[in-house]
């Protein structure tokens, strides 16, 4: 499937298959903040004028992105993924969009204007048959809820150690 084809589509959920040929694809709402009150930080999540940049693994060739809107906190799927984070997102306009890495439309987006949570799940996969493709995975969950701090919920996978040591340290620290 090519980038930009969406194959299920409705405000609840939106679900595409991007190409890969850069690690990363964007939410966006086009504007020039999308959270003034969160500062730009780099991880997993680039937060910067407008966009989300949403890093995938390296190895991936294509990711399938599945963004999802809850009425309040979605029942927790963690443990499915390699690594999740969750942070504060404030939407100016409501109107968001899944773009490609070459900011290409892949689905629209439709929350309600104001405050939400958004926790990031990424994995990656192997796509069973001949070439045995590496497909990233990855889960954009939104609800509303007041702006808070980012928080590293799970950090086991490759891309979640690279952009988020701090979590790997920890762990071993806590274990002595």
């Amino acid at each position: 499937m090519a980038a930009g084809d969406v194959t299920t589509a409705h405000p609840e959920r939106v679900d595409c298959v991007l190409d890969a040929q850069y690690p990363y694809f964007y939410l966006s709402e086009n504007t020039s903040l999308i959270n003034p009150g969160l500062s730009t930080w780099t991880g997993m999540v680039t937060a910067a004028r407008g966009k989300l940049q949403m890093q995938v693994p390296w190895t991936a060739e294509r990711v399938h992105v599945v963004t999802e809107i809850h009425p309040g906190e979605p029942d927790d799927v963690i443990e499915a993924y390699d690594d999740v984070i969750e942070f504060g997102y404030s939407s100016a306009t409501g109107l968001a969009a899944v773009l490609d890495w070459s900011q290409t439309l892949a689905g629209p987006v439709d929350l309600l204007p104001g405050d939400h949570r958004l926790r990031y799940h990424v994995r990656e996969a192997v796509e069973p048959g001949a070439g045995s493709a590496v497909v990233a995975e990855a889960l954009i969950q939104l609800w509303p809820a007041k702006l808070g701090e980012k928080e590293e919920l799970r950090i086991t996978g490759a891309l979640g150690n690279f952009w988020h040591p701090g979590a790997r340290l920890r762990s071993v620290w806590n274990g002595l």
